[in-house]
């Protein structure tokens, strides 16, 4: 990064003049040679993306945060692609409502009482 500093943008890998590259370029040109000299299996960088993406949601990350990470502008594209890697999402609501209807009790004046967590 000494030799190529990033741009004024934060733009890492840019052309000789300094522009971005074009997407198509960068895959098919730039990305799969560095993938090749590597010796790496056949991977693109919208795999990586993907895979990052996945990663997170798979960790219990949110939606929303993913979608900003992707710099997408909101959550819907995130939740459409991979909304198929949260099966477990309907378990994990099941607790949390669980878990916040074992910390209420009734006294015995009929009254609603949080219960407090050394007794739970």
């Amino acid at each position: 990064m000494r030799t190529f500093p990033p741009t004024d943008d934060g733009t890492l890998f840019t052309t000789r003049f300094g522009d971005c590259y074009r997407h198509d370029y960068y895959g098919r040109t730039i990305f799969s040679a560095a993938v090749d000299a590597a010796g790496l299996p056949k991977v693109t960088s919208h795999d990586l993306r993907h895979h990052f993406a996945s990663v997170l949601l798979a960790a219990g990350e949110s939606m929303v945060a993913v979608a900003e990470r992707l710099g997408h502008e909101n959550a819907s594209l995130v939740l459409k692609t991979y909304g198929h890697l949260m099966p477990d999402s309907e378990d994990r609501m099941r607790r949390a409502i669980d878990s916040a209807w074992c910390d209420i009790s009734v006294t015995s004046t009929g009254e609603k009482a949080l219960l407090p967590a050394r007794t739970r």
